[in-house]
């Protein structure tokens, strides 16, 4: 075992089946921070998890084992883990990073308070863009003191990352996940801790840009698919993008979305297809709508991989009608399980269908846009809830 230690915060899907299924092939010492207690008491249960890994070449079981779990309660049993590790990974919604810092507040102060020499890197892993300022103030407001805050600004960076990775699983306790590994998770520099003898991460400059490349281009289409493919009575992406009327909204959408990257940003063409091209994994598993559509009101937001690139769009007057139907499709979205697909269909059933675009694309009602998603949106056959 490795004398190098990580503390995973955030033991879902992401967190035991990139992440700890990454650290733990490089031999380091693996500890699991989560707020759930289904979700410890599943990892502790066992003691172990398995992992089916679809890389180009090959698909294999690996068996994730000698980890430590701990529960986020008032114990703080986790603190002694927290001190020891050289890295800190954040497989987090955008939405939990404000309590993971209100939690991890009295192991900065510890950190500062035992060894004030030591330094941390904190790596986050959410799709969300342009939040590292912000968690990085969630952070920093946790702390008792004026001089820890001094110790935090000096020894602790808080760095984003690319995700580039499918991890999936039946729920985020379960123990049985399936990932890909095809591509590096691509971290923003300059860190503060070595983890060159861990494979699949890649420190690179100007993260930020190549993120925004990233969700538009990868996750527009992605999306676009899960909420189509779902309107249409498929189950997994692999299906869904089979389905020549799917297939055809994909290409809209990555047409759309290419063309104004390449008007926006420094990169050329190529430099776009480096970072969007994921190798094809051996037997690649099917990757289920419901994880790749959670959440929607976070999807179809001002910034984000939709309306983002409809602004872009507007910006250079590129056509944007495959999106508008992508959006469309988002807001007709009502699978029962996610809770946010339930409170786009409360809202659309109180306010109506045009005030509800307006309020979750951040758009006035006598928009462009709105009106266009609105008259896309009554072309879509529904899909019935059962």
């Amino acid at each position: 075992m490795s004398n190098k230690n990580v503390l995973i915060v955030g033991a879902g899907r992401l967190g035991k089946g990139f992440v700890g299924e990454t650290f733990f092939n490089a031999d380091w010492q693996i500890s699991f921070l989560d707020n759930s207690p289904k979700v410890i008491d599943k990892l502790n249960e066992k003691g172990y998890y398995d992992v089916r890994v679809h890389t180009t070449d090959d698909v294999f079981m690996n068996k994730i084992e000698g980890y430590k779990a701990y529960l986020a309660d008032d114990n703080y049993a986790v603190m002694d883990d927290f001190l020891a590790a050289d890295l800190v990974m954040l497989p987090l919604y955008p939405e939990d990073f404000e309590e993971s810092a209100k939690y991890l507040g009295k192991c900065f102060d510890k950190q500062f308070e035992v060894n004030p020499e030591s330094k941390k890197t904190l790596i986050c892993l959410t799709n969300k863009n342009h939040i590292i300022d912000q968690i990085t103030a969630y952070y920093r407001e946790n702390l008792a003191s004026e001089e820890a805050k001094a110790w935090f600004d000096k020894n602790v960076v808080v760095r984003d990352s690319i995700v580039r990775r499918s991890t999936d699983a039946d729920s985020e306790y379960s123990t049985d996940l399936v990932t890909t590994a095809v591509a590096a998770l691509i971290i923003q520099g300059p860190v503060n801790s070595d983890f060159s003898d861990v494979k699949w991460l890649d420190v690179r400059d100007n993260v930020e840009m190549l993120k925004d490349i990233k969700v538009f281009t990868i996750n527009g289409p992605h999306a676009a698919t899960a909420y189509f493919g779902y309107l249409k009575g498929y189950d997994d992406i692999t299906t869904a993008q089979t389905d020549p009327e799917v297939a055809a909204l994909i290409k809209e959408v990555h047409d759309a979305t290419v063309h104004a990257v390449l008007f926006e940003y420094p990169v050329t063409r190529d430099e776009i297809r480096e970072l969007e091209y994921l190798p094809k994994a051996k037997n690649e598993m099917p990757d289920a709508i419901y994880r790749v559509a959670y959440d929607p009101i976070r999807k179809v937001g001002a910034h984000d991989r939709f309306m983002g690139v409809v602004a872009l769009c507007e910006k250079y007057g590129i056509d944007y009608t495959g999106l508008t139907k992508a959006l469309a499709s988002a807001f007709a979205y009502n699978e029962p399980r996610d809770e946010s697909a339930m409170e786009i269909q409360a809202d659309i059933k109180d306010i109506g269908l045009t005030k509800t675009i307006a309020k979750y694309i951040g758009r006035t009602e006598d928009d462009d846009v709105v009106a266009k998603i609105v008259e896309q949106y009554q072309k879509l056959a529904i899909k019935e809830v059962v």
